[in-house]
């Protein structure tokens, strides 16, 4: 472990001294008025103290309303003042970022009379480039009015703007535009730019450089761990400044994203946005950095060209585009190709007919359909990448060859991003090649995937790990000093043995490495302010009739509680049908029905929390990181355990390793994933403690399978019954008649 370096060993926090904070005699209390000392805080606060002090791995669950945010920020700060090392802090979700930032350590700073440099810490495109913002005022001619506009009103923002981060800009940026005005890794040359000290980007790390305490999301501490590994950043600072302890708040997604992050993912979108950045065509006009090259050398030399000048020219104005339209052609004909044999193998395999994923075996690739089809037009779409990219590179070259200085200064922000762009394709085609020419390699699963899109379907070839367990080892837990992972749902039936295992959190991985556990209950009294409610007597999930039973119970409990409700899907099209059973009946008694997709996801949440009697229908996104309180939220109905789809090319493929080395993929993978996902569902309700409300579950499997009781004793102690579906209605108004005095209560 390359954890400890210099005099790290001799500098400790004293534990009792630091606890002391939190007492019921210490400052919070003595400061603020209505602070309520919990032991359960201060005994987290410890732990992590002494992680620190110890050089530990410590897994944390935290029930809600255990305050876990002050419970690990107190001893980064400290920490950092002791010794001036930082902390970098990793969360899932903006809204807990924004609340360490702007709430909790200023919190902290006024209570212990002191300050700390905290930087909320953004990835690279996320920031606003000045020199392709340049370019593309340069470019407003070949633009489309509604470009123009768009890109009039960005301009506007960029001369008052403090930080240039898309947060900020008043407007919400198409997504093809910020892709081509935002800043990137490979697009941008640093030092050699006009604009590198005004550059909003190169600010903002500078200002990270001198911060005791980094805010990152999950992406970017993963883009910064990979980056170390593979460039061996002993010294030098990676994406990030240099640190050596790590807080990952909601940890319960670490798999999920190191997964995703890990995994390789081409599509024809990809394809398709990269090179009209190149040159594309719009309302008669064609735009990109090719046109744009052009008109710069036309201006220079105002047509008295030389012949090397008139080769350039023809290229850019004949050769290229030839070049472009060929492989654009053939990036519709593969893809389309990739489309029609995966829907193919799911008529003929009899998988589900809304299936968008197509798990690649190797009889598959022993087709004659992918042989003789998928196999010579990914070779002919390869082909056209090279030679495009190739024609990009010889382009810049002759360029470079007629040494004229002039014109370089003016165009070398546009010959870079060209060259850059010319990698990301060659890059595309070895994934392509690879995906479709080579066997899937051990420890890989392989899939085609469809997205219905407004005006296309994209498809998308992805390649991904199936254990990360090693890379986590090399990445993160072998070569830190302190990392904290804590959650409010990182148990499955009280113990930590899943997330263990599939995070490599174990001996056989990472040897005598220190790891600690620590499981600490919510403090709110559920009992009193939460009742689970399970109708015993509908369906099963997987019945014919189930979604209109369903369908029927969640209008019985959202009269009961006069809405004010989510209700919670696995699946789009049954969120969907549901919606559709219920939304004029909903309208027509007054309350506001909501459904994810028809907004995004902050929209829909700020209209449900404003809208008295509202109804939110979602799925995947509003199990977690939503925080509503008081009574705009008093119902949540849980239409359908949370198993993952069996089918999921990932499930599948982690599902028959376990199996293949004698466990059971059902209780080791399937079960627990689940269960996590049930406890974050559950977790929406009760966030202090005036909070009161029922949760619904739909799904007799609960009452009828063995493995219910496991989601049952995974949840905090509360109301639950189990009751024919007639008499939910009546069981959830006595529940809100019961307990409408907590709604009275002075927090």
């Amino acid at each position: 472990m390359t954890a400890n370096n210099g005099n790290i060993k001799q500098n400790r926090i004293n534990i009792d001294a630091a606890l002391g904070i939190l007492a019921p005699t210490g400052p919070f209390s003595l400061s603020f008025k209505g602070f309520e000392a919990r032991k359960e805080q201060q005994l987290m606060m410890g732990n992590i103290l002494e992680a620190y002090n110890q050089d530990q791995i410590a897994l944390i669950e935290a029930g809600t309303g255990t305050g876990k945010s002050l419970a690990y920020l107190i001893p980064a700060i400290l920490w950092a003042l002791e010794t001036k090392e930082r902390t970098v802090i990793s969360t899932n979700t903006i809204t807990l970022q924004e609340q360490l930032l702007h709430k909790d350590i200023p919190l902290i700073e006024k209570t212990l009379n002191t300050t700390i440099k905290t930087v909320l810490v953004k990835g690279m495109q996320n920031y606003l480039c000045l020199r392709k913002l340049s370019e593309m005022q340069q470019e407003s001619l070949l633009l489309t009015p509604q470009e123009n506009e768009e890109l009039d009103k960005i301009s506007a923002w960029s001369g008052s703007t403090s930080d240039g981060s898309r947060s900020s800009l008043p407007l919400a940026p198409s997504q093809n535009l910020w892709e081509r005005l935002s800043a990137e890794s490979d697009t941008c040359n640093r030092t050699q730019c006009h604009y590198y000290q005004q550059c909003h980007f190169f600010k903002a790390r500078r200002q990270a450089s001198e911060a005791q305490v980094l805010i990152v999301n999950h992406h970017l501490l993963f883009a910064d761990l990979v980056y170390r590994a593979e460039n061996d950043q002993a010294k030098d600072a990676g994406i990030l400044p240099n640190y050596n302890r790590i807080i990952i708040d909601e940890a319960h997604n670490i798999e999920d994203i190191a997964t995703e992050y890990f995994a390789s993912h081409i599509s024809q979108l990809d394809i398709m946005r990269l090179m009209a950045r190149l040159a594309s065509e719009k309302g008669g006009k064609v735009n990109g950095k090719l046109p744009l090259l052009k008109e710069k050398i036309i201006s220079h030399y105002r047509n008295n060209f030389s012949p090397k000048v008139s080769s350039i020219q023809n290229r850019l104005t004949i050769d290229l585009p030839g070049m472009r339209r060929d492989l654009l052609q053939h990036t519709h004909e593969a893809f389309k190709l990739f489309a029609e044999f995966s829907k193919l193998a799911h008529e003929t395999e009899q998988n589900s007919p809304t299936e968008n994923k197509l798990r690649i075996y190797p009889h598959h690739q022993e087709h004659v359909r992918w042989t003789q089809q998928l196999m010579p037009s990914a070779k002919q779409l390869n082909d056209s990448i090279q030679r495009y990219a190739q024609g990009l590179k010889a382009i810049i070259e002759d360029i470079k060859q007629l040494n004229d200085n002039a014109l370089d200064e003016q165009i070398k922000g546009i010959l870079f991003e060209i060259n850059a762009l010319a990698n990301r394709l060659g890059q595309y085609a070895t994934a392509i090649s690879r995906f479709t020419l080579e066997p899937t390699p051990v420890n890989t699963v392989r899939w085609i995937e469809s997205q219905p899109l407004k005006l296309m379907v994209n498809t998308s070839l992805v390649d991904a790990e199936l254990n990360i367990t090693k890379t986590l080892a090399e990445c993160l837990f072998n070569k830190f000093s302190t990392i904290i992972l804590c959650s409010a749902t990182l148990t499955t039936d009280k113990h930590f043995n899943f997330i263990r295992k599939q995070l490599g959190l174990t001996k056989e991985i990472l040897g005598d490495r220190k790891i600690k556990e620590y499981t600490y209950d919510s403090p709110f009294n559920f009992i009193e302010q939460a009742m689970l409610a399970i109708p015993n007597d509908l369906p099963n999930p997987n019945d014919p009739s189930f979604i209109k039973n369903a369908a029927e119970r969640i209008w019985q409990a959202l009269l009961a509680s006069h809405g004010n409700a989510f209700v919670l899907f696995t699946s789009h099209s049954m969120l969907k049908t549901c919606f559709e059973l219920l939304e004029q009946r909903l309208k027509d008694n007054l309350y506001h029905p909501l459904k994810q997709g028809d907004d995004d996801r902050l929209a829909l949440l700020n209209k449900f929390k404003k809208t008295n009697r509202s109804v939110l229908f979602g799925t995947d996104s509003f199990w977690e990181g939503i925080d509503v309180t008081g009574d705009a939220l008093r119902c949540v109905i849980i239409v359908k355990l949370p198993f993952k789809v069996p089918t999921d090319p990932l499930m599948q493929a982690r599902s028959e390793a376990i199996t293949a080395r004698g466990g059971d993929p059902f209780m080791e993978y399937s079960l627990p994933q689940a269960i996590v996902k049930f406890k974050q569902g559950f977790g929406r309700l009760i966030r202090n403690q005036r909070d009161r409300g029922c949760i619904i579950c739909l799904d007799n499997r609960i009452t009828t399978k063995k493995y219910g009781q496991f989601f049952l004793n995974s949840l905090p102690k509360c109301q639950q019954v189990f009751i024919p579906s007639n008499n939910l209605k009546s069981c959830m108004e006595d529940f809100y008649r019961r307990t409408h005095f907590l709604t009275k209560k002075m927090s």
